[in-house]
């Protein structure tokens, strides 16, 4: 497929753009919600399914979340998800929109952009709950969770493998159905996506992402307010698990297309 100027690629897209980033600074005032009631929309749904893959009973607290008493957890608001759907609906659309000629295809993959993003939300979310609600059992059992692995560091490292694992797997995926949609709406033959770069593209763009929205949006604000507590291990842990994922993903991609 060619490569669009920076110029054209605005010039043919940048009402999509806007909205998507309007759209982000609404999932990003969401996600600073601390009241669970105006977060029912994604909080119920995601703790139900949480609930069928753990197999345990959650109970509202209004205002506050879902709870497990037995487990001691608490689904709030902070577990929502939303910056995870901001970061797949961003990547989706400034991925892939452009690869579309008409408005009408255009406005097509913005709304199912959407809609994936926040039912990924919900799917990928939920599975992070139950990890998190019982990971930590028999970790805590064998004795691993000490000083360099407490239970807020395992928490977050959770968290980072399953949201960047699921975002990896995502991406590919959005490129190869792009890949038919264009072909179809065009009614010409696919280009092919499988060169080097594209390969390569396919681990570096999710990372891009991720840590543009967990890591650099974060450092630029604490620059600002200069606080700087708990920074640093947080984003070591965060950047390792990321490249272990990335090494993983590169590995798995060569032992099943020797050719990627």
């Amino acid at each position: 497929m060619k490569k669009l100027s920076f110029q054209t690629l605005l010039k043919y897209n940048w009402i999509f753009y806007l909205l998507t980033i309007l759209a982000a600074l609404a999932m990003r005032r969401f996600s600073r919600i601390t009241d669970s009631d105006a977060l029912l929309w994604i909080l119920a749904p995601t703790t139900r399914w949480a609930g069928i893959l753990g197999g345990i009973p959650f109970e509202y607290l209004p205002h506050m979340g879902y709870v497990n008493h037995y487990y001691r957890f608490l689904i709030a608001p902070s577990c929502a998800g939303i910056r995870f759907m901001m970061i797949t609906f961003l990547m989706l659309i400034f991925s892939f929109i452009h690869r579309f000629s008409s408005n009408r295809a255009k406005a097509f993959w913005f709304g199912s952009s959407a809609v994936f993003s926040y039912l990924s939300t919900i799917f990928v979310n939920g599975i992070r709950i139950a990890l998190a609600i019982y990971l930590p059992i028999p970790l805590e059992k064998a004795g691993l969770l000490t000083s360099l692995l407490n239970p807020d560091r395992l928490h977050t490292l959770i968290g980072t493998v399953v949201y960047f694992s699921a975002l990896c797997v995502f991406y590919p995926l959005a490129s190869c159905l792009c890949q038919y949609l264009f072909a179809l709406l065009s009614n010409k033959c696919a280009d092919s996506f499988s060169s080097a770069s594209e390969s390569e593209s396919k681990l570096l763009i999710p990372a891009f992402w991720y840590l543009l929205a967990v890591l650099v949006i974060p450092f630029a604000g604490r620059m600002i307010r200069n606080d700087w507590d708990g920074f640093i291990p947080y984003a070591l842990l965060i950047s390792g698990a990321c490249i272990i994922i990335l090494a993983v993903s590169r590995l798995i991609r060569r032992l099943l297309s020797p050719h990627a």
